[in-house]
């Protein structure tokens, strides 16, 4: 038996494979150039499947690199999420500090299908 990789309740079903926010975090903590904050966005447009959407804040050092090195990051993000969980992911690299701040627990996931958006 294989051992567990993150709690059922954590996980996520999105195109029929299980993804576990831990195994996000685990891909986006192993890339240079990132700060510790991240947003998932799962989305259900109408009549398609599900689609996962990761957003990734960069350091100030990878920012002040410029546009190039960017969108490096973006693509390796891009390929090692899809080698880690199976499935491609639409990634977007933000600016320092991009990414909102909350007190107590960061809200990391917004799960869009619930919302019938």
């Amino acid at each position: 038996m294989s051992k567990v990789k993150g709690r059922t309740d954590d996980m996520l079903i999105i195109r029929g494979v299980n993804v576990f926010p831990s195994s996000i975090e685990s891909v986006l903590l192993a890339v240079d150039g990132l700060e510790p904050h991240y947003l998932v966005i799962i989305d259900r447009p109408k009549d398609r499947l599900d689609e996962l959407e990761v957003w990734a804040e960069a350091s100030v050092e990878l920012w002040k690199r410029g546009e190039y090195w960017v969108k490096q990051t973006e693509q390796k993000i891009y390929n090692d999420l899809n080698e880690t969980l199976g499935i491609t992911a639409k990634v977007k690299v933000v600016e320092p500090h991009g990414i909102q701040r909350s007190e107590g627990k960061a809200q990391r996931i917004i799960d869009r299908r619930e919302l019938g958006m």
